[in-house]
């Protein structure tokens, strides 16, 4: 079951899988704090003294959030700065832009500030232009943080670090780019003092979703029509574009048991994102929405939903949701030639964010999750870029089927994660969400009945889950006498550990990748307890080496000459080590091979 799961659902619908958390649509790609530093107009310190969202006749929502600046690093921002964040919530609509700061009064942060089209101040790439200000409690240093709740492709969406650090990353940019023109910001918006503007003073300005949100289309037998911006993305192409979003929209709308119906309508001009009633996919930021990227970093998609007046709600198995009233989706500009800008991969984000537009939430939000089938769903908060394009995965599914009961299809007969294989006869079933994962080798190599794919603890019969491989990545290599395999990891070994023997096994969907057992070859002045460096070998060619450092835990690298199987087509692999009666393992998630070499990270 999802992690985001309220305990309410839970007690009332106890069979469904998950419900539908915040809406959150934006994609990100994560920017170093060099690049968010030279992309500012402003970067400011700065205490929040207002906030107030203003609706205006267009349509438009924003919240503005009345700055004292204490501090100046970059540009000349006066004193006192109204910034214009998109989105917030009116009496009687709301309209959810995913990836926003999060601002309350009182509030100090160090900001990354850029001027928006009109000259408006908003913090620059949305979330990642804000790092709240704290105290460590074991130093007394004063320390930074970014805290962001969407996918955030190629770093973490969280990051804490010394404030003198950042300021130094922060000076040193400034000063290498001292000539470089900046945008000057507008220091009072005009909606500030609009007389025809609805308003409503905040004590927070959050864009969490509560309660969550639901189409009502569905329970008529009507379609979700989104407009389209018909040029598709200028890097990809129209064609291609449009195949990935029809391909997007038909993976949830395929899903036996849900009543779901997402269609593409006719060539939609581009509109900004407003609660106009069109709900809209637009390409190539044509209103100037986002920032643009920066060395292939930046905002890759923005997107959110509208709401309709808490009175007009809707009750699914007990849960209340808001009525969606519109949905949209805007992709960046300037992505084209970044290398892991490709068809496959649009369809993916598209997937991602139209799960949002539907009222779905992230499977996990966790980076250490420990269930696959949680990483594994396209829900997960990070992206994966794996070659899957639009796919649903078992999580996804659950999903949907628990927020859009209905429709067509025996649930009991299907074979939902596509890997041919009935889920009643599947020993990773696609229609259980902690566990679903295609697995067409059906591999069980602790006959425990559980695939060893979605198996917590595949080494071991009946274990409920073992301890957690940290920082592992698995290389592989095709040469002209076969593939070999570079697997490096940290695990935390218990001090005085049996360490005998060591038991290495890596399957994928389609079978075993490796599988080896070895004993241990110790160093003459150390016993098996005792041992910084453990060695084990066996007369395959397979290695493991274990080397203790300062923090008591031990660096892993194992080492096979030639695998019994290449990684190709395993999107996912499920790492396994034992080390004398201690057993770690680590869910990997790897991307299409490129020439030579494969890399997949936990």
């Amino acid at each position: 079951m999802r992690r985001s799961i309220r305990a309410a659902l839970l007690a009332l619908a106890g069979a469904l899988a998950c419900a539908a958390p915040a809406a959150r649509a934006t994609t990100f790609v994560a920017m170093s704090d060099e690049t968010l530093a030279r992309a500012a107009d402003a970067i400011v310190v700065a205490s929040v003294e207002d906030i107030e969202t203003v609706g205006t006749v267009d349509g438009a929502i924003n919240t503005l959030v009345t700055l004292h600046v204490e501090d100046s690093w970059k540009g000349s921002p006066p004193r006192r700065l109204v910034l214009k964040q998109p989105g917030g919530q009116l009496a009687g609509r709301g309209l959810w832009i995913a990836g926003s700061p999060e601002f309350r009064r009182g509030q100090r942060s160090l900001l990354f500030l850029s001027a928006h089209r009109d000259g408006t101040a908003r913090t620059t790439a949305l979330g990642m232009g804000q790092f709240l200000l704290d105290t460590d409690v074991a130093t007394g240093e004063a320390v930074a943080e970014r805290r962001l709740r969407e996918p955030v492709v190629g770093g973490s969406r969280r990051r804490r670090l010394p404030l003198r650090e950042l300021l130094a990353t922060v000076r040193r940019e400034t000063a290498r780019g001292s000539g470089a023109a900046t945008a000057p910001l507008v220091e009072v918006p005009p909606e500030a003092t609009a007389p025809d503007a609805e308003r409503m003073t905040l004590e927070a300005f959050t864009l969490m979703d509560s309660p969550s949100g639901r189409w009502r289309e569905p329970d008529l037998g009507q379609p979700v029509v989104y407009g389209l911006d018909a040029r598709g993305d200028a890097g990809i192409g129209a064609a291609a574009s449009l195949a990935a979003i029809d391909a997007a929209m038909a993976a949830w709308t395929t899903v036996s048991g849900a009543s779901l119906l997402l269609q593409r309508g006719g060539d939609q001009p581009p509109a900004p994102l407003l609660c106009d009633g069109v709900s809209q996919i637009v390409f190539g930021d044509p209103f100037g929405e986002m920032p643009n990227p920066v060395s292939c970093s930046g905002i890759l998609a923005l997107g959110g939903y509208c709401t309709a007046p808490r009175s007009d709600s809707l009750e699914v198995h007990g849960v209340r949701y808001r009525r969606i009233t519109e949905g949209n989706i805007t992709f960046n500009n300037g992505f084209g030639s970044c290398p892991f800008w490709t068809q496959d991969n649009l369809a993916e984000v598209a997937t991602h964010e139209l799960g949002h537009t539907i009222g779905i939430g992230h499977s996990s939000e966790d980076d250490g999750e420990a269930s696959p089938a949680l990483k594994d769903a396209t829900m997960y908060y990070r992206a994966h870029f794996d070659g899957r394009g639009a796919a649903l995965r078992a999580d996804d599914v659950a999903a949907v089927r628990a927020v859009y009961p209905g429709g067509e299809g025996s649930p009991a007969t299907d074979d939902l994660d596509g890997d041919g294989v009935m889920d009643v006869d599947d020993n990773c079933p696609g229609d259980d969400p902690a566990y679903g994962l295609a697995n067409p080798a059906q591999t069980d190599s602790d006959g425990d009945g559980v695939g060893d794919l979605c198996d917590p603890c595949p080494l071991v019969p009946g274990e409920p889950a073992c301890q957690q491989i940290m920082v592992s990545t698995l290389a592989t290599r095709l040469t002209a006498r076969g593939a070999r395999l570079d697997w490096r990891g940290t695990i935390a070994l218990p001090p005085g550990g049996t360490a005998g023997s060591a038991r290495v096994l890596v399957v994928g969907g389609t079978g075993t990748v490796l599988a080896a057992a070895m004993p241990a070859r110790i160093g003459r002045r150390a016993s098996a307890g005792t041992s910084s460096r453990l060695t084990y070998r066996d007369a395959s060619g397979c290695s493991v080496r274990l080397a203790r450092t300062r923090g008591g835990v031990y660096k892993v690298r194992v080492r096979m000459r030639k695998i019994a199987a290449a990684t190709d087509g395993m999107p996912v692999l499920s790492a396994n080590l034992q080390i004398g009666s201690h057993a770690f393992t680590a869910s990997l998630s790897c991307p299409p091979r490129r020439g030579a070499k494969q890399r997949c990270r936990s």
